[in-house]
């Protein structure tokens, strides 16, 4: 469309121009034609020469000062058409300029848009990726404690087994032991087993029958071994391990006594004594004076 206007506005100027020159040279013979006929009358005198000349000169001024004028026209007209085309032609460039700016601008924008999701998504990869590496970690620990519990509970089973079996093998002996030598069973208690005399022997010797047996006086390890041992002794005085050797009570093996379980009635004593379990507790006695015995025979756990 540009270039169909241009070429109009140069057809149409080249047009008027010729025009003009038409118009001038119409003019031009026209003048002729009127001074030729008025010059033929008056060529007999010479003030009619001059003035004729003058106004000759004239004309050709007059002609020269209009194609001046249209020359001075045309080039306005073509400079202004020319500027005009050139002004629309930069408005165009600057719409151009400014749409491809836009655009421009745009795709940034766009970019930097793909970018932050890019972002976001690496971002949210990595946390799944730590919570995933988290949770995986957590679940081996898991698996890693109740692999630990089981192995554990597993052990505590077979020693169990062990020694449920050592029980019954070591009750089944006892057993007839008891039925050959003594009427008085044994009793088991928490992994142990007890026998409870029926005869009377010294504190010594009552130790060398529980040796006889595979066991020892009874060591007293707890208040609730101490309250099952008071209740067999509700109806006699028995023996246990423990003796008053260079001035302190110790407990066979010579271990010291840390805790005791005396009874109110208990008055300290001097010289070689051994101690009693009666149903309130211990009481202390010549260790030659014969007394009933508790042996006390463990069970490894």
């Amino acid at each position: 469309m540009r270039t169909e206007n241009v070429e109009m506005d140069r057809g149409e100027r080249v047009e008027m121009v010729v025009a003009i020159y038409d118009s001038a040279d119409t003019v031009r013979h026209h003048d002729l034609r009127t001074h030729t006929e008025r010059r033929q009358p008056l060529q007999h005198t010479g003030s009619v020469s001059v003035k004729n000349r003058k106004h000759r000169a004239a004309e050709v001024c007059l002609c020269l000062l209009c194609v001046l004028l249209l020359t001075a026209v045309i080039v306005c007209v073509c400079f202004t058409s020319e500027r005009k085309q050139l002004l629309t032609q930069i408005s165009n460039l600057t719409e151009e300029r400014e749409k491809t700016l836009a655009k421009y601008e745009q795709v940034l924008n766009n970019n930097n848009n793909l970018t932050e999701e890019h972002k976001q998504i690496l971002s949210k990869y990595e946390q799944i990726l730590n919570q995933e590496r988290q949770q995986i970690f957590k679940n081996n620990i898991k698996l890693i404690a109740e692999k630990e519990h089981l192995l554990k509970e597993n052990k505590i089973m077979t020693e169990e087994r062990e020694q449920i079996k050592k029980t019954c093998e070591l009750q089944q002996g006892l057993l007839e032991q008891d039925q050959q030598e003594d009427p008085f069973k044994w009793i088991y208690y928490n992994f142990s087993f007890y026998y409870i005399s029926s005869e009377r022997k010294s504190w010594s010797d009552s130790s060398r029958d529980c040796q006889q047996r595979g066991a020892d006086l009874v060591i007293i390890n707890s208040s609730k071994e101490q309250d099952f041992l008071q209740k067999i002794a509700v109806s006699d005085q028995y023996w246990i391990g423990l003796g008053k050797m260079e001035g302190e009570w110790k407990w066979i093996g010579g271990t010291i006594m840390a805790n005791g379980y005396w009874s109110s009635h208990y008055l300290h004593s001097y010289g070689s004594y051994c101690a009693l379990m009666t149903s309130s507790g211990w009481i202390a006695d010549r260790c030659d004076s014969n007394k009933k015995w508790i042996c006390k025979r463990r069970i490894l756990k």
